[in-house]
């Protein structure tokens, strides 16, 4: 409304007029006046009216000048009545302003829109920082736990492997000790053979002395004196043999219930004692032959 006004102001003044009047300023209506009066249904320019109306109130406070000054007030207000109505000129610029501040409100309405928008754009990136970092922490939380779970791993690894190796040594220790228990058995068993056989022979030769020295009647009295000393100490070498088989029976058999170097070691050390007597008892034989075979 403004240029309106200087547009108004700026025009000449007709001729038929022999004076120029005053013109009072007003302050620039707001905005919000603005389209209220744009809007106005009955088309009036309310801005023009209003410096009438206070040029008439101006008029009414001067009634002590003279008559010209009111001749000239008049002709100012009928000047200005008859500007009141806009022309066709004005009318368009009228409505080139009314376009102009619509467009502006349009402007603004999409500029409100945009910032009400950003500002839920922007909320939602700062959740989606919020929640990036909080699934960040987690899987922090989660490489530790992986990073701690292979360590116990390892060491699970670790300590199978050393479980592995001595279960590996106890089975080659236990397979050793069977072969030594196994060996020793072999042993025993032709230990006891030889013993068997031996004592087979031995009864033989008793026997046999017995029927020689039956039939021998006069070599009898030569023998006599041996003889009881002979059997005296077969039966004491006889029970001492087989105390030591016994021995050496019950020493294989701890052998094989404990499977250890001690049992193993007592077992042979009991064998050995029990061949010495064995050799004893075969030097015996030899020596009871060659006199027989003198005579």
């Amino acid at each position: 409304m403004v240029p309106l006004v200087q547009s108004l102001i700026d025009r000449k003044v007709s001729t038929s007029f022999t004076r120029r009047g005053s013109v009072i300023y007003t302050k620039t209506p707001s905005r919000e006046s603005l389209s209220k009066k744009m809007i106005d249904p009955r088309g009036r320019n309310t801005s023009q009216s209003i410096p009438t109306k206070k040029k008439m109130d101006h008029g009414d406070k001067d009634q002590g000048k003279t008559a010209n000054d009111n001749q000239d007030a008049d002709s100012l207000a009928i000047f200005s009545s008859s500007r009141a109505v806009p022309t066709g000129k004005d009318a368009e610029e009228l409505i080139a302003l009314r376009e102009q501040v619509e467009d502006l409100q349009r402007k603004l309405l999409e500029k409100d829109e945009l910032l009400k928008s950003e500002e839920v754009s922007k909320n939602q990136l700062n959740a989606v920082h919020a929640k990036f970092d909080e699934v960040k922490l987690q899987v922090a939380d989660k490489d530790s736990l992986i990073k701690s779970t292979q360590l116990q791993l390892s060491n699970a690894k670790i300590k199978l492997a050393d479980k592995q190796a001595a279960l590996e040594k106890l089975q080659w220790e236990a397979m050793t000790s069977n072969q030594k228990v196994e060996t020793l058995q072999q042993e025993l068993d032709s230990l006891q053979g030889g013993i068997s056989s031996f004592m087979l022979v031995f009864e033989n030769l008793t026997k046999n002395n017995s029927i020689t020295y039956a039939e021998d009647y006069d070599y009898k009295p030569c023998y006599l004196d041996q003889l009881p000393d002979i059997d005296d100490l077969d039966d004491r070498e006889m029970q001492k043999m087989e105390e030591a088989r016994k021995a050496y029976i019950a020493a294989v058999a701890a052998a094989k219930e404990k499977q250890d170097d001690e049992s193993i070691a007592a077992a042979a050390s009991a064998r050995l004692y029990l061949q010495s007597f064995v050799f004893r008892s075969n030097n015996m034989k030899d020596a009871e032959v060659s006199p027989r075979q003198i005579y």
